[in-house]
């Protein structure tokens, strides 16, 4: 379901914030499409080896020439269809194909140059003419993103949040042309009366933070401004590991587990000896104990028929060293440590890929 996050200051401003499975889907097709992005996104390229078959497929989809203007009406149908934030990929694939019912063929694109609007136009009238043309780009969408599927969903937490980021960036003053990425010539030109429109209320600004997406993307359209950015892999990693910490410090958040690891740090006990010491029935103190050896600080020995409980040094001195690495970053910035979403190097200086909403 789709995810957004927004924000109205005291002006009518509107800029809202969420995952997009239509941009990081066209991230996916124009690496299979342009082997020059193959070249410089190997990672990306990966997900195509042994597929070699599909990234030829994709290629050649739309024939000869089709590498510039790629899959970018993908995001077009996705935003007229209302699905731009959608994070679901049925609900997405059904989207798309009501969409091409219903596209309008004069629709304005003031992000695209007059030659690609063209491209994508004679595309919504292909799709519309042909159902076995239409039920063709539809496989073809569902077999680039059905291996990358799970990954995508896990990191969605990642992308909501560095979502988050900016949009309080906005609500605490930051001005949005110091939050916009300036990716490509279009963009540049078009910055001026962009921030004038947003600004005034006439358009709303929706940024897209994207899993796969390698340089700045900027779509716009009546109403609509989107910029995407790319959250890389590193910030997936960085939330695994702050989840990892963010369990064994919920262990000791609680004062009497907190005393009974300090206690079995400066002395090894039973559980009953600790219900004595804490004058807390055995059942509760074996209930803390147990969240403590879950989170990994306490270990356990049997010695002369008894369970003697300590506190495992490593495992604390472990816990507050990766605490102290995640608040510091001292392994580089995350998305939520720094002032903008991260993103790569520009691929293109014309438009990128995706859509609206």
């Amino acid at each position: 379901m789709p995810m957004l996050t927004e924000v109205a200051p005291p002006t009518t401003t509107s800029v809202m914030a969420a995952p997009s499975l239509a941009c990081d889907l066209s991230w996916l097709l124009s690496v299979a499409a342009r082997p020059s992005m193959q070249a410089r996104y190997p990672q990306l390229a990966e997900m195509f080896d042994g597929r070699e078959d599909l990234a030829d497929r994709v290629r050649g989809f739309w024939g000869e020439g089709s590498e510039e203007t790629c899959f970018t009406e993908m995001q077009i149908l996705a935003n007229h269809s209302g699905a731009m934030a959608e994070t679901d990929a049925d609900v997405l694939w059904q989207a798309i194909e009501a969409g091409v019912r219903t596209m309008p063929l004069d629709l304005e694109m003031p992000s695209e140059r007059p030659e690609d609007r063209a491209v994508f136009l004679d595309r919504f009238r292909q799709l519309r003419e042909s159902p076995d043309l239409l039920a063709s780009y539809l496989d073809l969408l569902r077999e680039v993103w059905a291996p990358v599927d799970d990954t995508w969903q896990q990191a969605l937490p990642v992308m909501v949040e560095a979502g988050r980021h900016v949009v309080a960036q906005y609500e605490r003053g930051r001005s949005l042309e110091t939050l916009i990425p300036m990716g490509c010539d279009i963009l540049r030109e078009r910055m001026p009366d962009i921030l004038s429109a947003v600004e005034s209320g006439r358009r709303t600004l929706l940024f897209v933070p994207c899993l796969f997406f390698g340089s700045c993307m900027y779509l716009e359209f009546p109403g609509l401004v989107l910029i995407g950015t790319g959250v890389g892999q590193g910030d997936v990693e960085a939330r695994a590991r702050t989840e990892s910490v963010a369990r064994r410090l919920k262990a000791v958040a609680d004062p009497t587990r907190l005393a009974i690891l300090h206690s079995l740090a400066t002395a090894p006990s039973t559980v009953g000896e600790l219900a004595m010491l804490f004058r807390l029935a055995q059942p509760t103190v074996s209930m803390h104990v147990k969240v403590l050896r879950e989170g990994g600080l306490v270990r356990s020995e049997r010695r002369a028929g008894r369970l003697r409980l300590s506190a495992d040094a490593g495992a604390v001195e472990a816990l507050l060293g990766e605490l102290r690495r995640a608040i510091l970053q001292d392994d580089g910035a995350s998305t939520t440590g720094s002032d903008r979403m991260p993103a790569t190097v520009v691929e293109s200086t014309r438009s990128a890929e995706p859509v609206t909403a």
